[in-house]
């Protein structure tokens, strides 16, 4: 599986229904899980965006459909980056 780092931002939306966002979290978390993925941690921060959270998603096919799920209901945007493990690019610096 594969980590994806996704960085978003809440659209006015979300925030005119802010007594549900604990929930909306929730299910985020419940679609990842049905794609086969995990949430592995969560963070609402101050700055450019208003949340991270970090995914273990089984492909980029999944994880494409877990975007577009979210990106369906308008109150989110992200910018999500793959990750490699460090292991693996410090084989591949050594190489170069």
């Amino acid at each position: 599986m594969t980590i994806y780092i996704s960085l978003g931002k809440l659209q006015r939306d979300a925030f005119e229904k802010s007594d549900s966002i604990e929930e909306r979290d929730k299910k985020a978390k419940q679609i990842i899980e049905s794609l086969g993925g995990k949430m592995i941690s969560l963070y609402y921060t101050f700055g450019q965006y208003d949340f991270v959270v970090i995914i273990d998603m089984p492909s980029k096919e999944n994880l494409v459909r877990f975007l577009s799920i979210v990106a369906k209901h308008g109150t989110v945007r992200t910018e999500t980056l793959e990750t490699i493990p460090a292991d693996m690019f410090y084989k591949i610096a050594k190489e170069v």
